[in-house]
């Protein structure tokens, strides 16, 4: 198992199992969904009218607040939304997904058993582990950004609070991060009712203010983005970087497809997120046009005053709920990226027993906290983390279309044509947002750079070390038969006790168990290789799911199936495997896990720098003994030497 996962509870009742992971069938259940997803899977791109509009009117674009600068602004939103969320996300990226799981992890989940030529396949790890690491230095700033921009009305309302707004969002974030731990499913349900009225509430002021400027709807036009671009084409590629803020999110949303599924994702955004976006987007605009002062903050222009402290709270509640999109998303891609081999194997706790996706990921919480909280510290303002934005996104936007290509073609057998008509249309949007915002890697876009950097080095000497000790014969599983080659027709010197090894493997012998024999050549009087399967369900009786084979020479293959969200205790198990047929002295048992020592001499096959950094991951990576319950007097650790 490459992700070892602590569930919640243990004491769930068996007959729990039939109900499966899938998502709740029905009509209330899709409604549940629907709802939930508000709460978390939209609040990344929910909350990007707070600073998108003001952003794309920074000093740095030299956009005025005349009709037909505002106009051709406008419809690049729109269009820029219904392109690139409606069509390409929401419609298209959701028909791929693997068990279940979005994200670009997923997609390589799904073309890594096809027969794909070498450099394909090198290709789509190299932008999975790219995308990956991309969408981490996104993560850390959505919630900063989000954040300090709902609490910067608190400038607006008054300059002398502005001191406040730093502090209390360190506040705001660390109590976000904290609550992580409940699980997406019960903070969404939690957090859905207050952006289903902050979705509301923007619509309404939206539509108020465009009924002071209805001009602002022929924005629809996409003639008005095109006269723009021609008429400012320096300018409206330099703004793109800006306008490229309304769409993020929609990488942390697809992300989010384990935790809710496409159909209520699709539902939330077409009948409520969407037309909420665009009432409000349109309506800064006709509050520019009406006063153009407003331009400074154009969504709080928009509020009354008497609704301006309600707003400025609301508005900082939805911030903290836009973060939760990313944070769940990433929660899902890091399992997703263990699974696949890029990440050594990580403490992850199911939160759900209807959502198998609905999962919490200690280490990454703790990291993203501290990330978070340092950005807010060092950049103060979220104008100055605007310029930090975006080029995460759009460089995950471009690997994403490029995967996505790869997999309709070779995995869904789209023809050809359509694969490239699409693809190349997305591609060219992609490339475009792309190369506009790495004109603000001096101002701040070399934030996310650098922590896409860390990770990219850190899944790929992962990966790299992984190989390498996989391709070692020594320690991969080997049949039954030719475990009894080893020592052919000498007689099998045996001392007493009972060994029990861990495996992954249905049939085969750990490598635990051949290095131990090949150094000693003795084995226990009684050996048990206990084969333990983590199904796509929560729950399974574990009494009706043990299966004893005994084998010749007192051998014993103990197989057990349990449930992603029940409780991995291996010497219960043992204690069951007892009345299903295993007869051994549960007082002997000496639990037996393999643990890889590198060696550092010459012949080295990794830089010095990758090797360190492999050994600190697999010196960190959750010790068996506690995933697995294992009592520390009675386990030994079987070292294997690999060399890197």
């Amino acid at each position: 198992m490459s992700t070892q996962s602590a569930p919640q509870s243990s004491d769930k009742p068996a007959e729990r199992t039939s109900a499966g992971w899938s998502q709740r069938s029905g009509p209330s259940g899709t409604a549940a969904l629907v709802l939930a997803a508000l709460g978390v899977a939209f609040g990344d791109i929910g909350t990007s009218p707070l600073y998108a509009i003001k952003a794309c009117f920074s000093k740095t674009y030299g956009l005025q607040p005349e009709p037909a600068e505002v106009l051709g602004l406008l419809s690049l939103v729109f269009w820029s939304l219904f392109l690139v969320v409606s069509c390409k996300y929401v419609l298209l990226m959701l028909l791929i997904d693997s068990r279940g799981e979005g994200g670009i992890c997923a997609m390589l989940d799904r073309i890594r058993n096809e027969r794909l030529p070498k450099h394909w396949r090198f290709f789509a790890f190299s932008a999975t582990v790219l995308g990956a690491a991309l969408l981490f230095g996104d993560g850390v700033i959505t919630p900063a950004i989000s954040v300090l921009s709902a609490l910067e009305g608190l400038a607006f309302h008054s300059a002398q609070l502005e001191r406040y707004i730093m502090p209390v969002s360190v506040v705001v974030l660390a109590i976000l991060f904290l609550v992580q731990r409940f699980g997406t499913g019960r903070v969404g349900v939690v957090f859905a009712p207050i952006m289903v009225v902050w979705f509301l509430s923007i619509a309404i002021l939206g539509a108020i203010a465009i009924s002071e400027k209805p001009e602002v709807l022929a924005a629809l036009n996409p003639a008005y983005a095109i006269s723009f671009i021609r008429a400012h084409s320096g300018e409206a590629f330099v703004v793109l970087g800006a306008v490229v803020l309304v769409v993020t999110g929609c990488e942390a949303l697809y992300a989010d497809l384990g935790h809710f599924g496409r159909k209520a994702i699709r539902i939330g955004w077409f009948t409520l997120v969407l037309p909420s976006l665009l009432l409000c987007y349109f309506g800064q605009g006709a509050a520019i046009l009406v006063d153009p002062s407003a331009r400074d903050s154009p969504f709080f222009s928009i509020v009354p005053t008497q609704l301006l402290w309600p707003m400025i709270i609301l508005s900082t509640m939805a911030a903290v709920i836009a973060s939760q999109a990313i944070i769940s998303g990433l929660f899902s891609l890091t399992r997703q990226a263990s699974n696949l081999g890029l990440l050594p194997p990580l403490k992850v706790i199911h939160t759900s027993t209807s959502q198998k996706g609905q999962i919490f990921v200690p280490v990454v919480n703790v990291f993203l906290m501290t990330c978070c909280i340092i950005l807010v510290v060092v950049f103060h303002k979220s104008d100055a983390l605007a310029s930090a934005y975006g080029i995460a996104v759009t460089g995950l936007m471009v690997l994403s279309t490029l995967m996505f290509m790869v997999v309709t073609r070779s995995v869904l057998r789209w023809p050809f044509l359509v694969v490239l008509g699409l693809g190349s249309c997305f591609l060219l949007i992609d490339l475009i947002f792309f190369s506009a915002n790495v004109l603000k890697i001096k101002d701040g876009g070399w934030v996310p750079l650098v922590i896409a950097t860390v990770f990219t080095a850190i899944m790929s000497t992962w990966l790299r070390g992984s190989i390498l000790i996989n391709r070692q014969h020594r320690i991969k599983s080997i049949s039954f038969t030719s475990f009894k080659g080893l020592w052919g027709d000498r007689e099998l010197k045996r001392v007493p006790g009972v060994g029990v090894f861990l495996t992954t493997s249905r049939i085969g012998v750990p490598p635990s168990l051949t290095t131990i024999y090949r150094n000693f050549k003795v084995l226990p009087e009684k050996v048990v290789l206990l084969s333990i399967q983590i199904e796509e369900v929560p729950y399974i009786g574990i009494h009706r799911n043990i299966r004893v084979y005994q084998m010749p020479g007192d051998f014993y293959h103990v197989t057990v199936r349990r449930g992603y969200l029940d409780e991995v205790n291996v010497p219960e198990i043992m204690e069951r495997a007892l009345t299903q047929g295993l007869d051994i002295d549960p007082d002997l048992i000496t639990y037996y896990v393999r643990q890889l020592i590198i060696d550092t001499s010459a012949n080295r096959r990794m830089i010095r720098w990758r090797r360190r950094l492999f050994q600190f991951l697999l010196r960190n990576q959750w010790p068996a003994v506690w995933a697995f319950h294992l009592p520390p007097h009675r386990t030994m650790a079987v070292g294997i030497v690999v060399r890197l």
